[in-house]
């Protein structure tokens, strides 16, 4: 798979192509539906499979700080997205230069100059160009012009609820982690890089990985049950959030990690974190002792959620 990072870096592309276009934040179950529908057209008729992402997200570059939480970043978009063998995303910076671009233009000098188009996969309500004037309506008008063929994908739902990334945000920021599973397909994830942190942890009997997180993620502070990959799967416990029983001066919100039964060094490792269960909201605790206390509570909360015990640890 080619990642092209701006459009000025983009040759024209000699196939004809399969195209998606959109924010994939998430990449839950109504992105996969647009993504394995690429793939599948691209294989059937022979074409170049591309996925369009934006970054920053346009909400992000209109609204700053206020934008909505991220749900994934890049990095981890790139990685499910590869999962379904896309041979080129091109991921276009969103600014002031781009933003005020016409949809028209849009469509005819990249879509169909520089990528040569022949299928669009794209869902109901997606909009796009100068002022959102671009949708589904005026890529079929432009579509008869062009000759290429609009795959219109109409919203999912589970359980009633519509799979949507406005969705899987809120029920995130409600601490219903489950729901916001079901919408995505998978237990929602963050993965990092390990940092070295106080080990203030360790001196409490519980060492910790750090990592350092994107400020905007879609998660509220607190404790939660987790799966860890590393080369294998480990259960754990982690807090996310500025850690108000340290001297944390910066305030700058953090991941720590506590691996059940695993002593491995993972320093400046990649590692992911599977977010399974809420267990508490995050505090500020008076002594060293009532935080080590809590953690001991903590742990067995997450043990007995995941229906293990410390003899099938040590297996």
């Amino acid at each position: 798979m080619k990642i092209i990072r701006g459009i000025h870096n983009l040759k024209k592309v000699n196939s004809n192509s399969v195209i998606s276009i959109g924010n994939f934040d998430g990449v839950h179950l109504g992105h996969q539906k647009l993504i394995s529908t690429v793939y599948k057209v691209g294989q059937e008729k022979n074409l170049t499979t591309i996925i369009i992402l934006f970054e920053p997200q346009p909400l992000e570059f209109f609204s700053n700080r206020i934008s909505p939480k991220r749900i994934t970043t890049f990095q981890e978009k790139i990685k499910y997205i590869q999962l379904y063998k896309i041979d080129i995303i091109l991921c276009i910076k969103f600014n002031s230069i781009f933003s005020s671009i016409s949809a028209e233009t849009f469509i005819t000098k990249i879509l169909i100059n520089k990528l040569n188009v022949k299928f669009i996969i794209i869902g109901t309500d997606f909009k796009f160009g100068s002022k959102r004037n671009g949708d589904i309506f005026l890529l079929k008008k432009m579509s008869e012009k062009y000759k290429f063929t609009i795959v219109e994908i109409k919203p999912l739902y589970k359980n009633n609820i519509r799979i949507s990334s406005t969705n899987i945000r809120r029920y995130l920021l409600k601490n219903n982690i489950k729901l916001a599973k079901l919408l995505l397909g998978r237990p929602f994830n963050i993965i990092g890089r390990v940092v070295y942190g106080n080990q203030i942890g360790r001196t409490l009997g519980y060492p910790t990985a750090n990592i350092k997180l994107h400020q905007n993620i879609a998660l509220n502070n607190g404790v939660y049950a987790v799966k860890i990959n590393y080369e294998k799967t480990y259960f754990g416990i982690c807090n996310i959030g500025v850690k108000p029983s340290s001297l944390n001066k910066h305030k700058n919100k953090t991941l720590e990690v506590h691996l059940f039964n695993a002593k491995i060094n993972l320093y400046n490792k990649k590692i992911e974190i599977l977010i399974y269960k809420k267990i508490r909201n995050e505090h500020f605790f008076i002594s060293i002792q009532k935080l080590k206390n809590q953690i001991h509570k903590d742990v067995q909360i997450a043990k007995k959620y995941f229906n293990i015990s410390d003899n099938s640890l040590k297996k």
